[in-house]
């Protein structure tokens, strides 16, 4: 079945198909082996030549198989001088092995006989095992047979090709996002700390011109009079308060052609947004801005209609604007530490629309930490293995998940949670709920513009972080090539999006990762050479390079120096952290894994696999039994079948009598599939092709795993490596 799951890309079939033949004798050894079972030469050879010599007796036949293994003790001890010190000689475990031989065919004129064969293992509780050469003890001894439901620990023999296998699919698909949870979460603690608090002063300052207005009304102004002078009153009453407390000597500034900018008109210059004392973002710009000084005050002059007056006016003009702002600002909470603060419930409501009355939820949904220790709060940031996790796409995957027990983990409702999800997500822009990317002012930082995380991320994965400045944990810009790296976002785009050499693929959305290069870069940093390369990218005999900074740098068009960082960042952080970290936070997998000497030989369903490709496409295991161990379940009574019995065509007569000529499947696990089929001339016909229950299919003189589609799968280098 391995032709028609999506998983077995051909590097990452390569990589896994070395590290398993390199790591099953070490895992779990045993005694029984060889390619031809139960004797069948012998039985041949010894006058089984003719078919009714093929009886029960040799159909169906039993004998002992005993394992071994080494199971890891010491994790610690893998780093000391001796790493042997980590593991203990275990076992033995002793099957009873049923061999079940059906004849298809026998051709006396050809002198063959293609027969299938299934085995079915059970363990031998009377079983023992006679030490003869000391391995285990003492020469001579005698042991029971270990039941093969004790737990056996050992390395994961997937993790490594997996951690490989999921650069692009997890660790850009996920770290990416997991990245620009820190953008919304310092977008969110922004909001609620102080755009909420400006939005209130804008509402004061409006109320004040209104009052304004109708204070003048009843002094006999008409109205249209009336609310043309508030704008200069109010701006003259801001000024006359902070005068008297300045001791910045008498003067009568004239708000005449700058006050209803100051209060009503005025916006960013780069992308028109409302940026008066009035709008939700003008308290908090001009209190940010600081206090008047000789680089601050010409700025906010010019944003807000005073640039062309003179000094020292410009100056207590400018105090205040400033004045007003800050008092106001200041006065509702702005720029407070949201821990300390009672009015939480007010500021989310402000910005995201939800209301949560129940002051514990409130606390939980902002600042919470799980019983795990990881990070729950849409604001609240924990570190996991060394990498920063935010709490809020934890929160996004478990509502798109499962909203309801989502409901539950955070004491909120169905409306609450859809609410806070999509006010997350528009900042994050996973696209799992929000549509409409927030953008960032970036006139906030004295920038122009606006910025959404997915410019956040770009800029910040090839250069400096564009809000605060230094470095992200997620970027290029580390160890070594701390401040070395400044890439232009079109050159992050062709390492991560652009071109058939992208990590991640074209659509950077949470889950839409597609491309596969992530396993053939790291065959790169591994072997030191490319894949076979032709016209239309790697094959069979095609020209193989050496891979360096420059074939790297040549690939992407960056250079030399950010084309070893980049190396680095893939092989050193991406793989060896960044992957395994996320494959563990989203699975539990680890690199090493404990489970039941039958699962390891008989069965598992690997949380890795089935994170990625589902429950039906999960089990692995280092023998072959008819059935999958663990697998019985509702959609399958019987357990899972591990596939099309073997077939084998063998030699009745001559100098090969006995001797397996070919070996291929028959279909029997009831799909109604040729897992793949070759023609009469040897000619690949593709895989999952529909065949007859019973048809032999897939025939050719090399074992299964090596046969020439398989090969071909593989660039042709799995003969080499091995």
């Amino acid at each position: 079945m391995l032709d028609g799951m999506k998983k077995n890309s051909a590097t990452t079939m390569l990589v896994i198909g070395i590290m398993l033949v390199a790591l099953n004798a070490t895992l779990i050894t045993s005694t029984f082996d060889g390619m031809i079972s139960d004797g069948m030469a012998q039985q041949v050879t010894d006058a089984y030549d003719e078919e009714e010599d093929f009886d029960e007796e040799w159909a169906t036949s039993t004998s002992e198989k005993v394992y071994f293994g080494y199971n890891l003790t010491d994790i610690d001890a893998l780093s000391s001088d001796d790493p042997s010190n980590a593991y203990t000689k275990v076992g033995p475990w002793i099957y009873n092995v049923t061999s079940h031989k059906e004849i298809l065919e026998y051709n006396y004129d050809e002198g063959t006989m293609t027969y299938s064969e299934y085995e079915v293992f059970e363990w031998c509780e009377e079983c023992t095992w006679l030490d003869r050469d000391g391995s285990m003890g003492d020469v001579g001894e005698i042991y029971d047979s270990v039941p093969g439901t004790n737990d056996f620990r050992n390395v994961n023999i997937l993790w490594t090709a997996q951690s490989i296998g999921a650069i692009g699919p997890v660790g850009f698909d996920y770290g990416e996002p997991f990245a620009k949870a820190g953008f919304a979460t310092n977008m969110m603690t922004l909001e609620l700390s102080s755009k909420a608090p400006s939005i209130w002063s804008a509402e004061d300052t409006e109320d004040s011109i209104a009052e304004a207005s109708a204070g003048l009304q009843a002094a006999g102004m008409d109205p249209a009079s009336a609310d043309a002078a508030a704008p200069g009153y109010i701006m003259s009453v801001a000024y006359s308060s902070w005068n008297a407390s300045s001791a910045a000597g008498i003067m009568t500034p004239d708000f005449t052609s700058s006050a209803n900018i100051i209060l009503n008109d005025a916006v960013d210059p780069s992308t028109g947004i409302c940026i008066a004392l009035t709008c939700d973002y003008g308290h908090m710009l001009v209190a940010g801005m600081g206090e008047p000084s000789e680089s601050v005050t010409p700025t906010r002059a010019m944003l807000y209609g005073y640039g062309d007056v003179t000094e020292p006016e410009r100056t207590h003009i400018d105090w205040a604007v400033y004045a007003l702002a800050g008092t106001n600002f200041l006065g509702h909470g702005g720029g407070a530490d949201l821990t300390t603060v009672d009015n939480n419930r007010e500021r989310l409501l402000e910005v995201s629309g939800v209301d949560i009355a129940n002051p514990d939820a409130l606390d939980h949904v902002l600042f919470g930490i799980g019983e795990t220790g990881l990070a729950e709060g849409i604001i609240q940031e924990t570190d996991f293995n060394g990498l920063p996790l935010n709490g809020n796409i934890l929160f996004l995957l478990g509502a798109s998940a499962n909203a309801f027990e989502a409901m539950g983990t955070y004491g909120i409702g169905l409306s609450q949670l859809l609410g806070l999800a999509d006010y997350a997500d528009c900042w994050l822009g996973s696209g799992l709920l929000c549509s409409n990317v927030e953008e960032f002012p970036m006139i906030l930082v004295g920038e122009s513009g606006t910025m959404n995380s997915d410019e956040w991320w770009i800029e910040a994965f090839g250069g400096e972080e564009p809000l605060q400045g230094g470095y992200i944990p997620l970027g290029l810009n580390m160890g070594p090539f701390e401040g070395l790296i400044d890439m232009s976002p079109e050159d992050v785009r062709r390492l991560l999006y652009d071109g058939e050499y992208a990590m991640c693929g074209p659509d950077p959305a949470l889950g839409a990762c597609t491309t596969e290069f992530g396993s053939e870069f790291m065959y790169g940093e591994a072997s030191g050479k490319t894949l076979p390369q032709g016209s239309d990218g790697a094959e069979t005999g095609g020209e193989v390079s050496d891979w360096n900074d420059e074939y790297v740098a040549n690939l992407y068009q960056i250079s030399e120096l950010e084309a070893q960082a980049f190396r680095s960042y893939i092989k050193n952080f991406m793989v060896d952290i960044v992957v395994p970290t996320l494959l563990t936070f989203q699975t539990g997998s680890e690199a090493y894994t404990t489970q039941t000497v039958d699962q390891w030989l008989f069965g598992s369903c690997d949380a890795v696999l089935e994170f990625q490709f589902g429950a039906e496409n999960c089990f692995s295991s280092l023998e072959t039994n008819k059935t999958y161990y663990g697998s019985i379940s509702e959609d399958h009574p019987e357990g899972m079948s591990t596939g099309d019995y073997s077939a084998y065509v063998m030699s009745t007569k001559g100098d090969t009598i006995g001797q397996r000529l070919m070996q291929g499947y028959v279909n029997s696990d009831g799909d109604g599939l040729c897992d793949y089929d070759y023609s009469a001339g040897g000619v690949f016909l593709g895989a999952n092709i529909e065949c007859e229950e019973g048809q032999v299919y897939g025939m050719t003189e090399y074992l299964t795993w090596r046969a020439p589609h398989r090969d071909n799968l593989n660039y042709g280098l799995i003969f080499v490596q091995l």
